[in-house]
């Protein structure tokens, strides 16, 4: 039987939790990686793990970071200096009407 501890270093290296301030601080650079263009029609709306997670307002804007997702990712990392992210999800949703 496994004690508490063990389980607990288990999930912790599992979930990556030590990263979440690296990764946190990494997607702070958003505008800048994105670009000033395209970041005004579109934000990350969080990441799990090793995948960020980006909302875009209009299905051009979708088509546009997903033609430049490597070098997206590749620049997060790159300025994080350390792998934190692999995949980024695009999800395609307008603005409500309170967000406008």
């Amino acid at each position: 039987m496994k004690s508490v501890r063990n389980l607990v270093e288990n999930l912790w290296s599992d979930l990556e939790i030590s990263k979440f301030p690296s990764r946190k601080r990494a997607l702070e650079l958003w505008d800048q990686v994105a670009g000033e263009r395209i970041s005004s029609l579109c934000f990350v709306e969080g990441f799990t793990e090793s995948t960020v997670v980006v909302r875009a307002l209009n299905p051009a804007v979708a088509m546009e970071l997903r033609y430049r997702s490597r070098e997206i990712i590749a620049f997060l990392n790159e300025s994080a200096g350390e792998e934190l992210f692999k995949l980024m999800k695009i999800v395609v949703r307008p603005a409500s009407h309170r967000e406008r």
